[in-house]
């Protein structure tokens, strides 16, 4: 009944914080909510912010582990990973909307809660450490050097979440999965095509 009580006050949290806002959700909602009584929410998790945050840092993780698992081809280098991820990204982007808005809430409690702010830069370290994985398993990947992959691993979070942002504003100036993905597939023919870098020094004029 315990786990019970305690994952029905989570989806309670992910069902309420869209609707009413991270500052406008109550305990007594809640509790309502999820069938439960006022006393369950610092029972489980110490306090009605701290049950939001982790409803908030669940969801980022299953829906970036959603993303993760699109199947690749295993001779797929970095860019033709990202074009395969293009897709489901961006055909999710609907569904994790009100979440996205749950999460930039939190992003601004997070000024005034150093504890949810910790909260918030573990998250991120576990997303780029996820994404660093994909980019270490393809052709190639042992053999760049660490901080590349950290790099790219950034760029795949930052992608993500920027074109939540724009979609906030202008859904239709989001380009599609195909779009995305065709980007990504021309820079890797691109590559090819160019060959891999010299590695004879460069002579001084």
């Amino acid at each position: 009944m315990t786990k019970d009580t305690k994952a029905a006050l989570l989806q309670a949290a992910r069902e309420l914080v869209p609707e009413r806002g991270y500052a406008g959700t109550s305990v007594r909602e809640l509790a309502a909510v999820a069938g439960t009584n006022l006393g369950a929410v610092n029972y489980h998790f110490g306090s009605r912010e701290k049950l939001l945050d982790q409803a908030i840092l669940e969801f980022f993780l299953e829906w970036g582990a959603e993303v993760g698992e699109v199947e690749v081809a295993s001779d797929a280098g970095p860019l033709e990973q990202l074009a395969a991820r293009a897709r489901p990204m961006v055909d999710g982007i609907a569904e994790a909307q009100p979440r996205f808005v749950m999460f930039l809430e939190a992003l601004l409690q997070a000024r005034r809660s150093p504890e949810l702010h910790g909260e918030l830069v573990g998250h991120y370290a576990r997303q780029r450490e996820r994404a660093a994985e994909y980019v270490r398993a393809s052709p190639g990947g042992p053999e760049l050097p660490s901080r590349m992959v950290d790099v790219i691993a950034s760029y795949m979070l930052a992608v993500a979440d920027g074109l939540q942002l724009q979609s906030l504003l202008d859904p239709e100036a989001v380009p599609t999965g195909e779009e995305l993905a065709a980007l990504y597939e021309g820079l890797a023919a691109a590559a090819r095509a160019a060959g891999p870098p010299s590695t004879k020094p460069r002579e001084r004029p």
